[in-house]
């Protein structure tokens, strides 16, 4: 549920009433989660049910969050650089499927910071080269599994990276 949408300029205060739907106790501990464009809350100590509970809510969250960046996406058969059909794209035979993982010491050798996102290019020799997104957020910087579940639900990969490159605001608009 969202109940208040906060001004961060002087931190954040969760009500109590929030608290208590959430299944807080009146005097009990918490801990803040900080993630890339998010922060969770969650109890300090939660049993088997409540943790699982917790991780239920948060894959809920999750795929509603998915739905809505998917609603903003224009449909393979509607956009302008696909074929008529929806069937021939630009972007066909782009492996979103890559999900690298660069070791850090191996990141530090060659210089790629930490949170920099890759691109992998597979080589018609079968080698393949890595190199780093430095023109901006690009459909790159979308996690192979989040790539996966657009592309699955139909949404057109360039009408996906025009938005990324726009920055367009397509939550709480």
């Amino acid at each position: 549920m969202i109940f208040e949408k906060f001004d961060l300029t002087e931190g954040m205060k969760v009500p109590r009433g929030g608290l208590k739907l959430s299944g807080f106790g009146e005097h009990e501990a918490a801990e803040y989660h900080t993630l890339q464009d998010a922060v969770v809350v969650l109890k300090k100590q939660m049993s088997a049910l409540e943790l699982i509970r917790a991780s239920w809510s948060l894959h809920q969250l999750s795929a509603e969050l998915a739905v809505r960046l998917a609603m903003q996406c224009t449909p393979r058969e509607r956009c302008e650089e696909c074929s008529d059909d929806g069937e021939s794209c630009p972007y066909d035979g782009l492996d979103f499927a890559l999900n690298l993982e660069i070791p850090e010491e191996l990141r530090e050798r060659a210089g790629i910071p930490q949170d920099a996102p890759v691109h992998v290019e597979l080589l018609d020799d079968g080698e393949f080269t890595v190199s780093v997104n430095h023109d901006g957020p690009g459909l790159w910087d979308v996690p192979a599994p989040v790539m996966q579940g657009l592309l699955a639900a139909g949404i057109c990969p360039s009408a996906l990276e025009s938005m990324l490159v726009s920055g367009e605001i397509v939550y709480g608009a």
